[in-house]
């Protein structure tokens, strides 16, 4: 049986946008001026848990929103996990998705990851 490996940290992410569309975001914000993410992993899952409704509800929503990005980031790359994380989170709140971030280090993040954040983007 064959184990798939634990992403280092899950975004889970509410775009309108197809998934190819929402990888090439990612791609730019990891591999583009501000990331260049040696090392670094990314997948885009459609969740299958996505509900249009309880996708608003404030805090725990997330858990319904569209996408989710499973994040891997290689423990031989001399990166700091954090700031990958916090330049993938910050580059899609300014773009306008709202995203949440779910890992071990949610509190070096930028808003603790978003979650209980009012100051992120968050669906309407």
């Amino acid at each position: 049986m064959t184990e798939f490996p634990v992403p280092d940290c899950k975004i889970f992410v509410d775009a309108e946008i197809a998934d190819a569309e929402l990888m090439g975001l990612v791609a730019q914000l990891l591999f583009g001026s501000n990331g260049g993410c040696d090392g670094c992993e990314a997948g885009i899952v459609m969740n299958e848990d996505y509900d249009p409704n309880r996708r608003r509800q404030f805090p725990e929503g997330f858990i319904y929103f569209r996408y989710y990005i499973d994040l891997y980031i290689d423990d031989s790359a001399k990166i700091d996990r954090a700031e990958v994380v916090s330049n993938v989170l910050e580059g899609l709140w300014d773009w306008g998705f709202p995203a949440v971030a779910a890992c071990d280090y949610e509190e070096r993040l930028p808003h603790s990851g978003g979650y209980r954040s009012r100051a992120v983007p968050w669906p309407a």
